[in-house]
Formats: structure tokens, C-alpha cells, sequence
């Protein structure tokens, strides 16, 4: 990751805690400096088992993990994390394989970062990843007890309240981007959907229109559908555009 330019953007008006997990030392005291310069609490844990220790004693806003952890890698660590808590994660990567990408979203990360990237792009995922976690908040509050009605496209059906989805009766293990991802092209079914309109509903991530997260998420959902992308029967690609979902109960013999 290159170095950080500190007071490039104006800090954070009100403090957030955030916990980074690397062995990298120089790197985290470079990072650690510059998001505190942003206005934001910073701690740091050097191994997996110090930081899910961490992660489980504070109260933290997000945790940055990376991948390359020594005796317990990042994997392992946002597998146990996420067994008692769903903050925000930000994972770093030093390879961004795209089998990589898929464990980590799989597992639960919320969002995935190549530690070539600047120190600015960071601090710009940190606060997507904040503005999420907030609106998301905001709207479970605002919907009280009130239920949201389930979506239906054919075969597939989602629960928003319960979080769930199933395919001809048979659930599916989506991960909370996946199931975002699929209730937005379910809500416009038979209609594209741009990758940007994608990000910006799915992940509130109006910066990186090039990224090529919401292909791997596709790809997962696909796999978990059984779909293929060369004959899709639900979700189509619409080259140079982005993706469509298809009823294959409406399609043509």
C-alpha cells in the first residue's frame, strides 16, 4: 500500500473507532497515523488470535484484516469473528486472486482492498463502509416491527426481514452482499441493471465504477444457483451494461 499523504482530506466529524489486524508493523504504524490524522481511534493487533481477542473485548465502528496472518490466517479470523459479531470488515490482500476475493466475501467480509492501493482509496473504503453501517441501522430503526414484503421471481423467493432466501423450496447460503445483490435484481426483474446502479444500491460504493466486485459476487450467486453464465437460466449478462434476472418459468421451450 503507498504511503499515505496526511491531511489530504478533512477528517471525520465525529471520532470512529477502528481495529487493524496485520503483521506488517511498518505498514500499520503508516496507517494507523494517517487514519488518527483523519479524526479516527486507532488500535492495532499484530497476529490473528490477538485480534480476534481485540475484536471481541472493544467496541469497535470496523476492523481492517488482512489476509497474510501468521499461524492464523485472515480467513480463520473473520470465520471467528463473525461468530459473535457483524461489524464491518475490510480485508487486505497482497495477490487479489479472484478465488481469494470469493473465500473472503463468502466468509463475511464486507469489502476486499489490494494493499497496492493508496492510503486514500483506504480511508475512502473505511467510510463507505461507515455510511453503510449507518444508513443500515437508520432504516432497521425506521421499519420497527413493520415487515417487508417477501420478493418472488419463479422458483426464488427472499425474506428481507428474516434474511433468508430459497430456491425451489431449498435454502441458499448467500452472504449479506450476495442476498442484497439478488434482491435488487429480483425488484428489477426482466430489467438491466448497470454495474454502477448495482454498487450504488448494494454497497453504497459510488466511487469505484470499474471494480470488479459485483462480477465476483455474481459469480458466487450464480454457482449457488446452479446457473451458468455461458446458458444462464437466472441471472444474465448483458455485455459492455451489466446483469439481468430472467424468470426461467416465463422463458420459451
Amino acid at each position: 500500500m503507498a504511503e499515505p499523504q496526511r491531511n489530504s482530506i478533512d477528517q471525520a466529524a465525529q471520532p470512529r473507532s477502528v481495529l487493524l489486524i496485520d503483521d506488517d508493523q511498518k505498514l500499520t504504524r503508516l496507517l494507523a497515523g494517517y487514519l488518527q490524522a483523519q479524526g479516527f481511534e486507532v488500535s492495532v493487533a499484530y497476529d490473528g488470535a490477538s485480534g480476534i481477542a481485540r475484536a471481541r473485548g472493544g467496541q469497535w465502528d470496523l476492523i481492517v484484516l488482512d489476509v497474510m496472518l501468521p499461524r492464523i490466517d485472515g480467513f480463520e479470523v473473520l470465520k471467528q469473528i463473525r461468530g459473535f459479531s457483524s461489524i464491518p470488515v475490510l480485508m487486505l490482500t497482497g495477490r487479489g486472486a479472484e478465488e481469494e476475493l470469493v473465500a473472503g466475501f463468502e466468509g463475511g467480509a464486507d469489502d476486499y482492498l489490494s494493499k497496492t492501493a493508496s492510503a486514500r482509496e483506504l480511508l475512502v473504503r473505511i467510510r463507505a463502509l461507515l455510511r453503510r453501517a449507518a444508513l443500515k441501522a437508520s432504516e432497521e430503526k425506521r421499519l420497527g416491527d413493520a415487515r417487508q414484503a417477501p420478493l418472488q421471481v419463479g422458483a426464488l423467493q427472499i425474506d428481507l426481514d428474516a434474511r433468508t432466501a430459497h430456491l425451489q423450496g431449498r435454502p441458499l447460503a448467500l452472504t449479506n452482499v450476495e442476498l442484497e445483490l439478488l434482491a435488487s435484481l429480483m425488484r428489477h426483474s426482466g430489467r438491466v441493471r448497470s454495474r454502477e446502479q448495482l454498487m450504488q444500491e448494494v454497497r453504497d460504493r459510488r466511487f469505484e465504477i470499474f471494480d470488479r466486485s459485483i462480477d465476483v459476487h455474481v459469480s458466487s450467486l450464480r454457482r449457488k444457483l446452479g446457473d451458468d453464465s455461458r446458458a444462464a437460466r437466472y441471472i444474465r449478462t448483458v455485455r459492455g451494461i451489466g446483469y439481468m434476472l430472467a424468470d426461467p418459468q416465463q422463458q420459451a421451450p
